[in-house]
């Protein structure tokens, strides 16, 4: 771990290093998971399965108690150097108080996911910066083409000290820059999360977002009750992923989510940019949150700095 002033930094995988599985949300598909465990031992790293990885309960992966008490007792492990999410789904948002948030952040352990993950990473962030993994879940780790590989493992290993991620000049909706922690995750789960306690600052932060199967009225609403929570007064940036089955109803009036999006740069005082590939979308890269990124439309580049960074260690011969 490296505590910097800007927050904790789990150490970063190395070769061999074990990782843990788990089911914090929906149930998994067993052929799909498997396939994800073989990418992983092919690629040195045993998986150490949560006990009731594939268990199930109606539209959750087990009853509440089950899923956070599969994390706890991975978290009182030695061994797994990071926690991957099985998959996404809902459910994440229900344990929250069940999981010991504060001894993750005393032993911290890398985390990757998306999705139904956002839960987890923002009341992460409610407690001080915490760098988390946005990227696959481990069930499309055997898909070819369901993700950036060297975005991948480029970020779990820690690679360099600085990652950057480039877009076109066409997908800048706002110009400018600006710099803060990067935040966010999947809309509709930043929102749930308003009101509780584990919803975190956004002031001072480049907000991140993404989302799936929601009609543009719907992402409307959504942002909208983020700007009447004032969470959009004071950011720094907003960076939009994936919206994957986002588009209008065919045969209703509607706008555009890109509609709904330039009419927020209207009123807005950050940089925009869309259509970065994150989340729900094939080939998605894997990005950072929990750290400092620097937002540069005319750059056309997302740069992150890692505080306090240090080469992986290398495995013992």
């Amino acid at each position: 771990m490296t505590l910097a002033e800007d927050g904790i930094i789990p150490a970063f995988l190395s070769p061999g290093d074990p990782v843990a599985v788990l089911s914090p949300s929906g149930p998994v598909d067993p052929r799909r998971l498997e396939a994800g465990l073989e990418y992983l031992r092919r690629h040195g790293h045993e998986p150490l399965m949560g006990a009731n990885v594939l268990a199930r309960h109606g539209y959750l992966a087990g009853p509440d108690e089950v899923r956070g008490g599969d994390f706890n007792d991975i978290l009182a492990l030695d061994a797994p150097r990071a926690i991957l999410m099985s998959r996404g789904g809902y459910g994440l948002t229900r344990i929250l108080d069940r999981i010991d948030i504060e001894w993750l952040r005393r032993r911290p352990r890398l985390l990757l996911g998306y999705s139904d993950m956002t839960a987890l990473a923002m009341a992460l962030q409610r407690r001080g910066p915490y760098l988390v993994h946005y990227g696959p879940s481990v069930s499309e780790l055997g898909e070819p083409g369901a993700f950036d590989e060297r975005s991948l493992w480029d970020a779990l290993y820690g690679r360099s000290s600085s990652i950057e991620h480039t877009f076109r000049a066409s997908d800048v909706l706002r110009p400018g820059k600006g710099a803060g922690l990067v935040l966010g995750g999947c809309l509709s789960l930043l929102v749930s999360l308003l009101g509780t306690p584990h919803d975190p600052d956004y002031r001072g932060a480049i907000l991140f977002w993404e989302e799936i199967n929601e009609e543009p009225y719907r992402i409307d609403r959504m942002l909208t009750q983020l700007r009447n929570a004032g969470k959009l007064d004071h950011l720094r940036g907003m960076v939009i992923g994936s919206l994957t089955g986002c588009e209008p109803r065919e045969g209703r009036p509607s706008l555009t989510v890109k509609d709904v999006v330039l009419e927020l740069g209207q009123v807005a005082a950050f940089p925009i940019v869309w259509n970065f590939r994150a989340g729900h979308v094939p080939g998605k890269r894997t990005i950072l949150l929990g750290v400092e990124g620097a937002l540069n439309t005319s750059l056309r580049r997302l740069v992150y700095r890692i505080p306090g960074h240090r080469r992986p260690r290398q495995r013992l011969t």
